[in-house]
C-alpha cells in the first residue's frame, strides 16, 4: 500500500476499505468523500492530525481522525531516528488490542519502509479534552492512576513479551549519549529562558553528568510497557472526579521502563505545585496498591518513591530538550514553561539530587 503523505493524498476508497475491514461501515454503505480539518488536540510537532468529516451513503461514522507524518523534514528525521511512528503504529496493532487501557478505536495502522505512516482512529471530539495547563484535580488523578496501574500490571516484568521493537526508556539506551549531549546544550537555554530556580542547578548538573546511567536504572527490572508521554494533553475525559474515565492517545513514546515513569510524568506535569505537595505521596501509594490488586505483589511503596524521584528528573530532561527547541505555537511554549517549573519545584522539594547521585 502506498501511504498518503497528508489528507490531499488520501482517497475515499482507502477510507471505505479501512472502515469496512474494521466493521464500522454497514453492508452496502459507501464513502463518497470527506472534508479535512486540521486538529491541534490530537497532534503536535511530531505528526499532522486531521478530523475527516465523512460523506457517506448509508450507515457510517460521521467523522474519523487521521494521523500522518510531520510536514517538517527535521521533525520527520527525529521521528525516524527515535522510531516514534513505528512505535505508535505497532502499539495500536499489537498492544492496545489486549484492552488493558482505554484508547481510541483504531481502524487502520500502517507504516512503510520509507517511514510514512497512517493512523485512522475513532473521533472522540465529543469528550472533554485534558488540559495540562489547567491541571488535574487530585480526585481525577487517583482514578487515572488506577487505570494506569492496570495497564502496567498487564506487562509487568513481561515487557520483552511485548516486543524488542520497544526501546528501553523513551529515548532508547543506545541513543543515551547523543541525547545526553542534547540535554547538556538544552539546560542552560531553558534555565535562562524560563527563569528556573537556582536551587535546581546542582540537581541538573548531576542529571546531565549521569544521564546514561540514570536511564539504565529507570529501565531495569521490574520493567513494564509505559506510555512515555502520559499527561493530560494526551487524554480525552468522560465524567469527572472519582468517576472520570480517561482515553489515552499519542503512543509515539511507548517503551519499556519502570512504570513509575508514567506516574512521575503525570503528577509532576499535571498537578499544580500546591496539589502535588498535598497529594503526591498518597496518590503514589494508591498506584502501588492498585498494582497489587492487579497482581503485582513485589513492589514496595519505598521502592516506588525512589523510582518516582528518579523519574521526575528524567521527565524534566525530556521537557528541557523540548523547551530549548523553537516553539511552534504559544500554547506549546506555555506548556513547556508550566511543565518545567512544576518539575523543577518537585525536584527541589523532594531532594531528587540525592537519588540521582545514588547510594
Amino acid at each position: 500500500m502506498t501511504l498518503p503523505a497528508g489528507p490531499n493524498d488520501l482517497d475515499a476508497a482507502l477510507l471505505e476499505r479501512a472502515l469496512r475491514d474494521a466493521g464500522r461501515l454497514a453492508a452496502g454503505s459507501t464513502i463518497e468523500g470527506f472534508e479535512a480539518t486540521r486538529m491541534s488536540e490530537f497532534g503536535g510537532v511530531n505528526g499532522e492530525t486531521y478530523r475527516l468529516h465523512l460523506r457517506a451513503s448509508g450507515a457510517a461514522p460521521a467523522s474519523v481522525v487521521a494521523k500522518f507524518p510531520a510536514r517538517s523534514p527535521a521533525a520527520r528525521g527525529v521521528a525516524a531516528y527515535q522510531h516514534w511512528y513505528e512505535r505508535e503504529v505497532r502499539t495500536y496493532r499489537e498492544l492496545l488490542p489486549w484492552g488493558a487501557m482505554r484508547a481510541p478505536a483504531c481502524y487502520l495502522a500502517e507504516i512503510d519502509e520509507t517511514g510514512a505512516f497512517l493512523l485512522l482512529l475513532e473521533d472522540l471530539g465529543g469528550l472533554r479534552q485534558g488540559d495540562q495547563l489547567a491541571g488535574c484535580p487530585p480526585s481525577e488523578a487517583a482514578r487515572v492512576l488506577d487505570d494506569l496501574a492496570r495497564w502496567h500490571a498487564r506487562w509487568w516484568e513481561g515487557a520483552a513479551e511485548a516486543g524488542d521493537w520497544l526501546p528501553r526508556t523513551t529515548v532508547g539506551l543506545e541513543r543515551a549519549r547523543p541525547v545526553q549531549g542534547a540535554l547538556g546544550r538544552a539546560w542552560p537555554i531553558v534555565r535562562e529562558a524560563y527563569a528556573l530556580p537556582s536551587a535546581l542547578d546542582p540537581i541538573a548538573e548531576v542529571l546531565v553528568e549521569r544521564y546514561p546511567e540514570l536511564l539504565e536504572r529507570a529501565s531495569s527490572a521490574p520493567a513494564t510497557v509505559v506510555h512515555g508521554d502520559f499527561r493530560l494533553d494526551n487524554m480525552f475525559l468522560r465524567g469527572s472526579g472519582a468517576e472520570v474515565e480517561a482515553t489515552v492517545f499519542d503512543w509515539q513514546f511507548a517503551c519499556r521502563c519502570r512504570g513509575v515513569y508514567d506516574v512521575a510524568y503525570f503528577l509532576g506535569l499535571d498537578l499544580t505545585i500546591e496539589d502535588r505537595l498535598a497529594h503526591e505521596r498518597p496518590l503514589l501509594e494508591g498506584y502501588v496498591a492498585a498494582l497489587r490488586e492487579y497482581g503485582v505483589a513485589e513492589y514496595s511503596s519505598e521502592e516506588a518513591w525512589d523510582d518516582y524521584r528518579l523519574c521526575l528528573a528524567l521527565g524534566f530532561a525530556v521537557f528541557a530538550i523540548g523547551g530549548a527547541a523553537e516553539q511552534h505555537d504559544d500554547r506549546m511554549r506555555r506548556v513547556h514553561e508550566a511543565g518545567l517549573h512544576r518539575l523543577a519545584a518537585a525536584m527541589v522539594d523532594l531532594d531528587v539530587g540525592a537519588v540521582l547521585r545514588g547510594p
